[in-house]
């Protein structure tokens, strides 16, 4: 894993004892409260420190206390809404072994489960366990074949495919760059599917692709056929993780 922090000699975090361990090894400010907060070892400037609040162990980050570690053996995570690699690196530092913030703080991945974070706060207990107002569940969004092909059915879109097949290589040689077709609004492009003596300006545009056209029906009306069916993930495998699954907030 590459983050654009080097954290170098401040010494690695897995459990509280870790914690209290580095925040004393740090030497406190010259002329300033030794009970207050301490730069991180060999970090001596004010981007990064560290501090007691009560029994907590509390790591800060420029504005933001990132790692909150308490005595029973939880830690929190907060970006404070700075989901940048350098705030992943810095929390990942200070996580236990085989812990890590990454995707720009969008995963938490622990061991080989990962976690999709959508908000600044989570917790993660001694045992592994996730909580928190930031964490958020995986979605994915798939069509429903047969009530997708109910719609299609009644745009003219299934003879206009036919046509276009056709048609297409006869004058694929001809037509313009697509920079230079005619757009087609999605009202049009509908009124244009119903009539087929239009059927040669819209393979002509924009939308005249098929692929094209039938994407901006479900765009415009999957909702009314209910085409679309979601799953949902609190956790996923790490290598279940795929460009299908976005973050979402917890319903």
């Amino acid at each position: 894993m590459v983050f654009a922090l080097n954290m170098r000699g401040t010494g690695y975090v897995k459990s509280y004892a870790d914690a209290v361990t580095i925040y004393n090894r740090a030497t406190p400010w010259r002329g300033e409260d030794p009970a207050g907060e301490r730069p991180l070892p060999n970090k001596r400037h004010r981007t990064m420190g560290v501090r007691m609040d009560n029994e907590d162990v509390v790591f800060r980050y420029h504005h933001t206390d990132v790692i909150r570690w308490r005595q029973d053996g939880s830690y929190t995570i907060n970006t404070g809404g700075y989901d940048t690699l350098s705030t992943c690196g810095f929390a990942s530092h200070f996580m236990p072994q085989r812990h890590w913030l990454a995707k720009s703080a969008a995963h938490l991945r622990i061991d080989t489960w990962v976690y999709p974070i959508v908000g600044h706060e989570v917790t993660v207990s001694e045992t592994g366990t996730v909580s928190g107002p930031g964490l958020g569940r995986f979605e994915a969004k798939r069509v429903n074949r047969a009530k997708a092909n109910t719609l299609l059915a009644t745009t003219g879109y299934p003879e206009y495919r036919a046509w276009y097949k056709t048609m297409y290589p006869m004058v694929k040689d001809t037509m313009p760059a697509m920079y230079r077709r005619r757009y087609v609004g999605a009202e049009e492009m509908q009124d244009m599917l119903r009539d087929e003596a239009t059927w040669h300006d819209l393979m002509m545009s924009q939308m005249g692709d098929p692929s094209t056209t039938r994407a901006i029906l479900y765009a415009y009306r999957g909702l009314e056929h209910r085409i679309w069916e979601y799953e949902y993930h609190t956790r996923l495998d790490y290598t279940a993780v795929t460009r299908k699954y976005t973050t979402t907030t917890a319903g």
